[in-house]
């Protein structure tokens, strides 16, 4: 490989990172996927933070090894992806109130070499919605389609802004239980789960304000399936959210659209929580006008 006579005679010298440079990450796998890299570098590059951030794939058997090692190098902060929400916690110093809650954690600062977690996919959750229904969740009816990880944050995070029932619908009826103990023992008594093959779903579908798919059921590839029967139908009262932002609008949106309801997918949640997370690290407030023109500019970029 000839590399002189690439260069040519006018070069270039890359100088984005240099020694001052602080380092931010990602641990989670798989993380070939994820868009953060470019989300948290896009947003260093215009409030002219000098910081990289980087994806890290980590085997299971050194998910300790990796969080020391990031510890040792002095890294800013880190978010954590799948399969590593909850396990991450015992590793993490001091986690929050809402994290321990939510039994999950997927942003941690260091702070003197100590680490702190934080859950902001509820937080990103909450703006998101607001932002798109135009409206909150106080004395709200809240049906919950699922009892897993995203689930139990989005239940605790709707009870403290005021929901005025939650209703949890899930095949396994012990993990529906459990994360409405969770709400009704340190929140507010709000909560009920149900299976949805008890006779009384179906009623709960009817009486829900808002209902959300906390569940994968609808996401590429597997476009042609709902986390709900064809028997449910929708009411044009509804709003109707969905985490999963590809495809952009699943069955389950487009069913509820046909009957009038709001729809909202995933999108924001995904750019929000990731914009909190860069504010816990930095300290730093993203400026409205910056917000706007990164959710355009990821959301074609998703399309």
């Amino acid at each position: 490989m000839n590399i002189g006579g690439q260069l040519g005679g006018n070069m270039e010298i890359e100088s984005r990172v240099t020694g001052n440079s602080r380092l931010a990450g990602l641990i989670g796998n798989p993380v070939g996927h994820s868009i953060s890299p470019q989300l948290h570098n896009t947003i260093s590059k215009y409030v002219g933070i000098d910081m990289v951030y980087v994806p890290f794939k980590v085997e299971k058997t050194e998910l300790e090894n990796a969080v020391k090692g990031l510890k040792a190098i002095d890294i800013v902060g880190f978010n954590v992806t799948i399969p590593y929400k909850k396990e991450i916690m015992k590793y993490i110093d001091i986690n929050s109130k809402e994290a321990l809650l939510m039994g999950a954690v997927n942003t941690v600062k260091n702070i003197g070499g100590r680490l702190y977690g934080y859950n902001t996919d509820a937080e990103g959750f909450v703006r998101s919605f607001k932002e798109e229904a135009g409206t909150g969740f106080e004395n709200k009816k809240v049906v919950l389609i699922g009892a897993g990880g995203t689930a139990r944050a989005i239940a605790v995070k709707t009870a403290m802004e005021g929901a005025g029932r939650i209703y949890i619908v899930n095949r396994t009826i012990e993990r529906a239980l459990d994360i409405a103990d969770i709400v009704n023992n340190n929140i507010e008594r709000i909560c009920e789960a149900f299976d949805p093959d008890e006779a009384e779903a179906a009623g709960i579908f009817s009486k829900g304000d808002i209902i959300i798919n906390t569940t994968p059921l609808g996401m590429y590839p597997d476009v042609d399936k709902s986390p709900v029967r064809d028997s449910v139908k929708f009411s044009d009262r509804q709003i109707v959210y969905d985490v999963i932002y590809n495809p952009e609008k699943t069955k389950f949106l487009a069913d509820a659209e046909k009957c009038g309801c709001k729809t909202i997918n995933g999108f924001g949640m995904l750019i929000y929580q990731g914009i909190y997370a860069y504010e816990i690290w930095t300290g730093v407030k993203i400026p409205e006008k910056l917000v706007k023109e990164i959710l355009k500019a990821f959301y074609q970029i998703l399309q």
